[in-house]
């Protein structure tokens, strides 16, 4: 499980059919072979480490569900290690189970925050509410507004700084995961 508050970005260094090698910045503490870490909130698994890098591998239905589909060498990527259970969870609760992808429609400078509106298929659409939570390139953010086939998020300076949505323009894709709650709710709510 994760929180959606990102530790730190990485680049993609290298991609070699199912293995992806990621550059990292800023990891206080070694990975460990085993360990769960999302890119840009999906969960893999470190099966290769370096000092400065790490590898998983990233399976077709994975990367068909997420950006890595179509990611390529030198992409930057936000990276979280697993949540510590005793420790503060300063988001929400991530599985790293990416729901799909959204593409960005609008990015909008709004003082000294960032307004961005991301596409939302019709079948996604009664998985988010207004001031709900959502995993966006596994940032934990509150949906500020919906619209028909969109929804709009608030990013505040400092995650803009240390995420990678600095780098990102109209026309890219993130992943989206909705918020688990919400989703066992609905499947309840199916069932009865």
């Amino acid at each position: 499980m994760f929180t959606g508050i990102v530790e730190t970005t990485g680049e993609i260094k290298e991609i070699t059919g199912n293995k992806f090698t990621i550059l990292y910045y800023n990891i206080t503490d070694p990975l460990d072979i085993g360990e769960s870490i999302a890119l840009s909130g999906m969960c893999a698994t470190v099966i290769q480490k370096e000092e400065d890098s790490f590898t998983v591998e990233i399976m077709e239905e994975s990367r068909n569900k997420t950006i890595f589909g179509a990611a390529k060498v030198g992409d930057k990527i936000n990276l979280e290690r697993a949540a510590r259970i005793e420790e503060r969870n300063s988001g929400h609760v991530v599985s790293g189970h990416i729901d799909g992808t959204g593409e960005i429609l609008d990015i909008n400078k709004q003082g000294d925050y960032w307004k961005f509106r991301i596409s939302l298929g019709k079948d996604k659409a009664k998985f988010i509410v207004e001031k709900g939570s959502i995993a966006m390139d596994g940032i934990s953010l509150t949906v500020s507004k919906i619209g028909e086939g969109w929804f709009e998020v608030c990013v505040i300076s400092h995650t803009w700084k240390v995420t990678n949505l600095s780098e990102k323009k109209v026309g890219d894709f993130v992943n989206l995961e909705f918020d688990i709650l919400g989703k066992y709710i609905l499947r309840a709510h199916e069932l009865s």
